[in-house]
């Protein structure tokens, strides 16, 4: 579907919805500057200056955490968002 070039990633925005100690659901519009998304596509890696890719520390299916910035594309009425590799803030470990 996406063929990323260098170091980009396209990812799908997983709703956040956190909810308080009470019950009250926190929409998405009011949380602090982050998205939390799945990797639906990698780039094959960063050049360096000697010509060799990085390779990439993501892979598809990781749940990711990026700051709200990146270019959004719209496919078949889904929104995606291509984020570079370095802007990723964490991966989070499934399960927890």
């Amino acid at each position: 579907m996406f063929n990323p070039i260098q170091d980009k990633v396209v990812v799908k925005k997983i709703e956040n919805e956190a909810q308080t100690l009470g019950g009250v659901i926190i929409p998405d519009t009011t949380q602090e500057g982050t998205r939390k998304a799945e990797v639906v596509a990698v780039g094959p890696g960063r050049v360096l200056e000697n010509g060799q890719y990085m390779k990439p520390q993501v892979k598809v299916g990781d749940m990711i955490v990026y700051p709200k910035l990146g270019n959004i594309l719209e496919h078949k009425g889904t929104e995606y968002y291509i984020v570079r590799e370095i802007d990723i803030l964490t991966i989070i470990n499934k399960g927890e």
